[in-house]
């Protein structure tokens, strides 16, 4: 009787067991693995340009930080190798557990003696997938479930899916989620160049990822079975101690703006208006043009590249980026500043628009005595003090004369023009009575973003401007003719191809401008100081026309039909080889600017490599002593530039002319 009392409680608890298992395995949901990579969120979201390229990533979750998926086969064969033979010896030949393992970790355990846990990396998975709050847990029925679960997913995963999910969803230490973060923040490269010490320390912070680095350092030497553990020693303290850094993927876009966004900030891509190559373009003429200006307080600049005909936002350089700007997160293309010349062709389309004026009507270029309000008398002066009498309104606006816009201003009135910029989009403009006649001479505060935009309406037909008037700006602004007064017949605004430009100071010199177009690009550039403070003798015309020349050159094709590649204006190949008058360039004509003071404006010689001893010398007289560059008062004139040895021997010479 008893032998068949035993019989029924064993085959009781087998088929209650059976019953357990079936249960758990028929109740067992396993995902597909194209369904955990699908629903797999980065902490950082891939800002790309309007084709799909990478420009730049940001951080959307503070609670973790984990980047993009990484596939096995991307993975270094030193790490993939090692994180076999540590964490599952025999992951290639169990189906998920490893019961060998299993049963040696409960023989060592119920001997008392120590023992490691007998988990597979198929298991580790099943916790990393399971997102319940008991996932931490390890009460038996859980510990049961997780086998159910580990062979449940063999049976429907490859080998090489288990690891490739694992590897992206393990926590390595603190907020650091997945290989691909833990290899750039530690070790700034890819999982693809890991070498075998990288491996073995990132593999130790698996088992243990809060562990002192001492431990780390321990572990990983014991994972390489190394007898001189000094090497990975050194480099773990390095590695863990330091503070985790992921470095920014590019340095293309320094302020993330609506302006460009096309669609979502929410998913794991933001798709963005922007051209790769010229975003690229952009910031790096920005770059080297703040860098050349850094010695006359020059600090901050904007650039911004319209399509002109569909208006589309190609390039956004709110600022100089981290190594450049003196405030990398202010936006300096919304920034508001005084506009200054830029306001003028404004002035004289809205006197064409109205018939009051035509391009060869004549404008008296006399001193003048303005009532204004308060019974205050305003006296418009000429940068250079000098008045030409009658001149065209086409020479006034080109050569960008004063005392004729203020005259042209005059026949319109106050309302008119402002109407007209209310129309273009400007906001903030104050009220006619506030600005007076000063708004010719651009008194009012502007964004970079509503210049550009205004400017490329110029040349779309049936918008604002009649097509009359958009004719008539556009030869006068791109026609050295009408700037002959002021730029010269050949200045730094001639391109090899039609475009219209104009340029711009503010009062004390606190704002460049220089905004541009033709029928594919509008380019607004400024430069400045996002403090406020003055630049030291910088124009219009050495400050952001360098820039918009640079990109209207590079953005027009070549006769291959591909976009030039931007060339510094410094050659630093030669520069530490070869001594040399680098700027101004032979036969240059050098305008000086308008809105500037004549006593404030000067010219930078560069001097490439300059010797102990050498001296700069202007037909013929000495100038000083060659350093990398100096300031020279202009003054108009043709100009005989020669550096010399101290025993007068001659090293360079170069001719330019100031008008």
């Amino acid at each position: 009787m008893r032998i068949g009392k035993s019989r029924s409680k064993i085959f009781l608890i087998v088929l209650v067991l059976t019953g357990v298992v079936s249960l758990l395995w028929i109740t067992t949901s396993v995902p597909f693995f194209a369904n955990v990579h699908r629903s797999y969120r980065p902490s950082d979201i891939w800002v790309v340009d309007h084709d799909g390229n990478p420009l730049e990533s940001i951080r959307s979750r503070s609670e973790r930080r984990s980047l993009e998926w990484v596939e096995w086969h991307q993975i270094s064969p030193a790490f993939r190798d090692l994180l076999v033979q540590v964490e599952d010896q025999r992951f290639y030949s169990h189906r998920g557990v490893d019961f060998l393992a299993v049963m040696k970790a409960l023989w060592d355990r119920s001997s008392g003696r120590s023992y490691r846990g007998a988990s597979t990396l198929t298991m580790q998975l099943v916790g990393l997938l399971d997102k319940s709050p008991h996932a931490t847990r390890r009460t038996f029925v859980q510990k049961m479930s997780q086998i159910f679960y580990a062979l449940k997913l063999e049976s429907k995963w490859s080998k090489e899916e288990i690891l490739e999910a694992y590897v992206n969803l393990v926590s390595v230490r603190g907020e650091v989620i997945g290989l691909r973060a833990a290899s750039l923040g530690y070790f700034r490269k890819l999982p693809s160049g890991l070498l075998p010490e990288e491996a073995a320390i990132l593999i130790a912070l698996l088992r243990a990822p809060n562990a002192a680095p001492e431990l780390v350092a321990k572990r990983a030497c014991t994972i390489l079975k190394q007898t001189d553990c000094g090497p990975v020693h050194s480099l773990t303290l390095e590695t863990v101690a330091r503070p985790y850094q992921i470095p920014r993927a590019r340095e293309l876009i320094p302020v993330l703006s609506r302006s460009f966004v096309e669609e979502g900030w929410t998913s794991s891509v933001i798709h963005t208006s922007l051209d790769q190559s010229i975003q690229t373009l952009s910031m790096r003429a920005l770059h080297e043009q703040l860098r050349l200006l850094r010695t006359q307080n020059v600090h901050d600049g904007a650039v911004l590249v319209l399509e002109t005909q569909t208006g589309r936002v190609v390039a956004y350089a709110a600022n100089g980026g981290a190594a450049m700007a003196s405030a990398e997160q202010v936006d300096g293309i919304q920034m508001r500043r005084q506009a200054g010349s830029t306001i003028k062709p404004f002035v004289y389309a809205t006197a064409f628009d109205r018939k009051i004026l035509k391009p060869e009507s004549l404008l008296e270029d006399s001193p003048a005595d303005l009532s204004v309000s308060g019974g205050r008398v305003y006296h418009p002066k000429n940068y250079d003090y000098i008045f030409r009498g009658y001149v065209s309104a086409g020479e006034a606006l080109g050569s960008s004369m004063n005392v004729p816009t203020v005259r042209a201003l005059g026949l319109i009135g106050e309302t008119a023009v402002l109407d007209r910029l209310h129309a273009l989009d400007f906001q903030k403009l104050e009220t006619d009575d506030y600005y007076g006649p000063s708004l010719a001479l651009g008194a009012v505060d502007v964004s970079l973003w509503e210049l550009t935009h205004a400017y490329r309406q110029f040349a779309l037909p049936g918008k604002i401007f009649s097509d009359e008037t958009r004719e008539n700006i556009f030869n006068i602004l791109a026609a050295p003719e009408y700037r002959r007064f002021t730029f010269g017949m050949d200045s730094i605004l001639a391109l090899p191809f039609t475009a219209a430009v104009k340029t711009g100071t503010s009062k004390d010199m606190r704002d460049n401008w220089c905004i541009g177009w033709t029928s594919k690009y509008t380019i607004g550039v400024w430069v400045g100081n996002f403090d406020g403070a003055p630049m030291w003798n910088v124009s219009g015309m050495s400050g952001a026309a360098p820039i918009w020349r640079s990109l209207m050159l590079a953005l027009h094709p070549n006769p291959t039909g591909a976009l030039a590649t931007y060339v510094p204006p410094a050659l630093p190949l030669l520069k530490h080889s070869l001594t040399r008058i680098r700027y101004p360039a032979t036969d240059m004509l050098v305008g000086l600017d308008p809105d500037i003071p004549m006593s404030l404006q000067k010219l930078p010689f560069e001097i490439d490599n300059p010797q102990k001893g050498h001296q700069l010398f202007l037909n013929h007289h000495l100038v000083g002593k060659a350093e990398e560059i100096i300031l020279w008062p202009l003054k108009r004139g043709k100009f005989l530039a020669e550096l010399k040895t101290p025993t007068g021997n001659l090293v360079d010479a170069i001719r330019f002319e100031v008008r």
